[in-house]
């Protein structure tokens, strides 16, 4: 049962000061009703003031390479004019109109994992927002090394740790230890990333890259529903949490599959199993699936309707590997560093692709999408695209950024190694 499989605590621990600003929202340029900034917000923006970036902490850039290039969504969630970046060992609350940290708080126990090493930087992924009955809190995933103690043996935990967005002191945390067998003890890269919140249930995946658990747990009542091993979860899309089912021990052979969030049953799966499989969600309604058939090799990269795991669109080959972005109203734009694809959200009917050779146009290098605009660079500089149409936008937006809202755009600074937040103008 899942109450001997897990070791639950819950604690009202006390943290750091802060002043306010939910909907469900991960990493996303969520803008908060609550919050009442003197800033004012463009939607979309088409501007930035690349004069007046603001720094963010080191644990920021931890998803981009010694050359400039983003490997993974950076860890960061926006929320209005704050920032709240997540380390293996931190979340801290960041002002964006003053570059101060507002608001800090830590795992219980030692970190499994550094924050940043020589040659990697900070592994960990993005916190949540969410809104459950109206409160707020922006809650991280810690990976955490459990002391042994008397007859207990040290073990790994996940620890779920909440911060107030109004107070930036600490909500709630959560103890979740880590199944026996469920991760390769001589992994150098355990992990646990939240997913997303789908009606008040936070999605945890726990995983050694290899091997995998998916773990629901109720944010109204900080207590676990249910846990899955030997599956990994990668996308939280409606009520279906999407991943793969793992067929052997080495968790190469793979079966893409879905789980329903309320009690952990499957829902679908498709028929062939692949291996080197990755998962997005993109939109409301879709997946983005990249694999490689188990049998033949043949590469893939389907859209797929979440719900049914029925094909919405073939991408063919060319684009498995893709990131996907959902402008967070109607369109999803995949791309690699050659080839960019929109589609509509709702049935995946292409829109435009790039690039376009009769034209003379070439594909963006896309770094975000939202509110109805793409944004990317080419060798011309950075560029803003219509989503629903791929036509340029008049103008420069000065910066290419990796996560926009209203207020801000965050961008890679022209010294190496920095992530600024440059202020919308327009």
């Amino acid at each position: 049962m899942l109450a001997t499989a897990m070791a639950l605590s819950l604690v009202a621990a006390c943290g750091s000061a802060g002043s306010r600003p939910g909907s469900d929202t991960r990493g996303s340029a969520r803008q908060s009703a609550l919050a009442a900034p003197a800033r004012r917000a463009y939607d979309p923006p088409a501007a930035f003031d690349g004069t007046r970036g603001i720094a963010l902490p080191s644990a920021a850039l931890g998803k981009v390479t010694i050359t400039g290039n983003v490997r993974r969504p950076i860890p960061v969630a926006l929320d209005s004019t704050t920032a709240y970046v997540a380390a293996t060992d931190s979340l801290q609350a960041v002002d964006l109109t003053t570059g101060k940290v507002t608001g800090t708080l830590g795992p219980r126990n030692p970190a499994a994992r550094p924050s940043s090493t020589l040659y990697d930087g900070n592994p960990a992924d993005a916190p949540l927002i969410a809104t459950v009955d109206g409160k707020t809190d922006a809650v991280a995933a810690f990976l955490e090394k459990v002391p042994g103690q008397g007859t207990t043996a040290g073990h790994l935990s996940v620890e779920l740790a909440a911060m107030d967005t109004g107070t930036r002191q600490a909500a709630w945390s959560l103890l979740l230890d880590v199944p026996d067998g469920a991760l390769d003890p001589y992994s150098t890269s355990p992990s646990a990333t939240l997913l997303g919140v789908h009606g008040g249930t936070a999605v945890v995946e726990i995983t050694d890259g290899s091997h995998g658990t998916a773990v629901a747990v109720d944010l109204r009542t900080q207590k676990p529903l249910w846990q899955k091993e030997a599956f990994l979860p990668m996308a939280l899309t409606g009520s279906q949490v999407v991943g793969v089912a793992l067929k052997d021990a080495s968790g190469i052979e793979q079966n893409v599959s879905a789980l329903d969030i309320a009690d952990g049953h499957q829902v679908w799966s498709l028929p062939k199993d692949t291996y080197g499989t990755t998962i997005d969600a993109a939109g409301p309604t879709m997946i983005m699936v990249s694999a490689r058939d188990y049998e033949s090799g043949a590469s893939s990269a389907q859209l797929l309707d979440a719900a049914t795991g029925h094909s919405a669109l073939d991408l063919g080959g060319g684009l498995a590997g893709s990131r996907c972005w959902y402008d967070d109203r109607s369109v999803i734009v995949c791309a690699t560093d050659s080839a960019t694809v929109a589609v509509n959200a709702t049935d995946g009917h292409p829109l435009w692709s790039l690039p376009d050779d009769t034209h003379h146009r070439v594909a963006p290098k896309v770094s975000a999408a939202w509110h109805g605009q793409v944004y990317g660079t080419t060798e011309n500089g950075p560029v803003i695209l219509d989503a629903r149409t791929g036509a340029d936008r008049p103008g420069s937006p000065t910066i290419a950024p990796l996560l926009v809202n209203g207020y801000v755009g965050l961008a890679l600074g022209d010294k190496q190694f920095e992530l600024l937040a440059y202020p919308t103008t327009g």
